[in-house]
């Protein structure tokens, strides 16, 4: 398996009115569409106790990564998880690992 070299996150706030848990089965469905990205090592997700979502995304490439942004835009089940987001309180960026440790 290669190793991951890009690290995806985001950070966000559900819309009001919605609740934390169909906001997290919403989000959940992303993974039926992130594990058939070329690129994609793993995905991680949580949530804080004021309500904050984050979402660990580990690719082996930016340019995989970035790809796979862009069709997520196009995705009918993906525009459905991301309606639940407040854009305004969203955080989305790309890191380059640069130590890896277990």
């Amino acid at each position: 398996m290669e190793q991951a070299k890009i690290i995806e996150m985001v950070l966000w706030k559900s819309k009001e009115g919605i609740s934390k848990e169909d906001a997290k089965k919403a989000i959940t469905k992303l993974n039926d569409f992130v594990k058939e990205q070329p690129g994609f090592i793993a995905r991680n997700t949580a949530i804080s106790d004021d309500g904050r979502f984050l979402d660990i995304v580990y690719w082996t490439d930016i340019t995989s990564a970035k790809i796979a942004s862009e069709k997520a835009m196009e995705s009918e089940n993906c525009k459905l998880a991301f309606s639940t987001i407040d854009e305004k309180e969203m955080t989305f960026l790309h890191f380059e690992m640069f130590n890896s440790f277990e």
